[in-house]
């Protein structure tokens, strides 16, 4: 049974979604999973550049700004999710960006805060001269 929250997230997602069809991006994947990390919307813009977007939305008045609770942590999982979408689509070197949606659902508005390149790839991309996790 869908909790609360997932059912939350995805009324988010289709208001994003309906966003991006309104600016004339097309759709191609929702909840696209890997390893641990999740790209809430994939689509192309009118140019034809890769857009992940990671959706955030606020229902109550105390959580705070929801495009804040994107962290570095998040961006990296987002990064390495993309990074195995594009392999597996078309290749690595294709233009993409990283964009979030912060919704506003309190007070029974319904707004949206889009920023494009929300965050940069080589601010999140680890370190691989460093024996990580990774690096392994």
């Amino acid at each position: 049974m869908p909790t609360i929250k997932s059912i939350r997230g995805r009324k988010a997602e289709t208001y994003a979604c309906a966003y991006l069809l309104r600016k004339g991006c097309r759709l191609f994947a929702r909840n696209y999973r890997y390893r641990g990390g999740e790209l809430d919307i994939v689509a192309k813009d009118k140019a034809g550049k890769w857009l992940f977007i990671e959706v955030k939305s606020i229902w109550k008045k105390h959580f705070g700004a929801p495009d804040t609770r994107v962290n570095k942590e998040k961006q990296r999982k987002i990064w390495q999710t993309a990074t195995h979408f594009l392999h597996h689509n078309g290749g690595l070197e294709q233009n993409a960006r990283f964009d979030v949606a912060a919704m506003d659902f309190r007070f029974e508005k319904k707004a949206i805060r889009y920023y494009e390149n929300a965050f940069i790839a080589s601010q999140v991309i680890p370190d691989l001269t460093k024996r990580t996790k990774y690096a392994q």
